[in-house]
């Protein structure tokens, strides 16, 4: 019990921190949603802002939902530490996106974490730890008085639209197609831990320019080249307890660059993506993707130093993808699925 209690707070102070102004100098608020989304995007360190281009695009980057084709259910789980039979901590993600006429796309998703049993001490008697020593009837039994419990959930509303444009870059060259995509989330957010509850309403958007580098060479052999763009927590998204206290979440610009080229291999094509984060003092994610026959996907990653991996499996119109991230607490897992109709 003493073990599982050291590693709740550990988790509680590192991955889900509430009410806590700050942590080596930094805001943590609404730290349950900077865990990350999708199990793609995760094993690719999280250097997805300028791919973006499936149902966990909100998170990332939300102009990149309209890059979805097609009507999209995503879902994922992750246990957050401890072991997969028996975790600290449910983490879970459940998204629908739906296209729209006019190259818009809707989309409503949902992010939950949540940690049972937290055990609730009674306070310490005696004026001193010296007095508790000498004194056996001042010392705690180490049985708790209760357990309480920690529940965090957003819930993101997207809209984003997709513009296809011509560049002309003169006679020399040919008109190249550049998609400029654009995306909003408006997003409320709860959390309760035991009594206390706070409530609180943001805005991202984000942007990104998608070159498609065939039509400027004139090959099949280049891909695309894109530029992400993401402003999370644009209003500053403040958290109002119950309590009265107030928590802001202060504003993250996140820059992503992707490039996407077909291999000399069968149906096969290679993603190298990288992204940068404001917050924190800056932090650096690299990603790769190698796709291979249409339908199996290999990824490595680094989100901040963390190394990161994953595989993805594409039958039809399901997809089924799994994720590893290292972590200094202990290794996480994600697995996720998701269906086009």
């Amino acid at each position: 019990m003493a073990r599982r209690s050291v590693l709740i707070l550990m988790m509680l102070l590192t991955s889900v921190a509430v009410r806590t102004r700050t942590l080596f100098g930094q805001n943590t608020t609404n730290a349950f949603l900077e865990i990350g989304v999708g199990p793609r995007a995760l094993g690719m360190g999280g250097a997805f802002c300028g791919v973006a281009d499936d149902g966990t695009a909100f998170y990332w980057n939300p102009a990149g939902m309209s890059l979805v084709d097609r009507a999209r259910l995503s879902a994922m789980y992750g246990p957050q530490f401890g072991t997969i039979a028996n975790p600290l901590g449910d983490y879970h993600f459940l998204g629908l996106a739906l296209p729209m006429k006019g190259d818009v796309r809707i989309a409503v998703n949902w992010i939950r974490l949540s940690v049972d049993d937290i055990p609730v001490y009674p306070g310490l008697e005696g004026e001193s730890y010296l007095e508790r020593l000498r004194d056996r009837s001042l010392q705690p039994d180490g049985r708790p008085d209760g357990f309480i419990q920690d529940t965090e959930d957003a819930f993101f509303f997207t809209f984003s639209k997709r513009n296809d444009n011509r560049l002309d870059l003169g006679w020399l060259y040919h008109r190249v197609r550049v998609d400029i995509p654009f995306g909003i989330n408006i997003k409320w957010i709860r959390q309760s831990v035991g009594s206390y509850s706070a409530t609180g309403l943001g805005v991202d958007i984000g942007t990104m320019m998608r070159f498609h580098l065939n039509d400027l060479f004139q090959s099949d052999k280049l891909g695309w080249f894109s530029i992400g763009l993401h402003l999370q927590d644009a209003t500053r998204t403040t958290m109002r307890w119950n309590t009265r206290h107030q928590d802001e979440t202060p504003r993250n610009w996140k820059l992503g660059m992707a490039y996407r080229c077909p291999l000399p291999i069968r149906s096969a094509a290679a993603l190298l993506a990288y992204d940068h984060d404001s917050k924190w003092g800056g932090i650096d994610r690299f990603g790769l993707e190698f796709q291979g026959f249409s339908h199996v996907a290999l990824r490595i990653g680094s989100d901040d130093g963390r190394l990161t991996a994953g595989a993805g499996l594409k039958i039809r119109f399901m997809e089924a993808d799994y994720a590893f991230v290292s972590h200094s607490l202990n290794s996480l897992h994600r697995v996720g699925c998701s269906i086009s109709f």
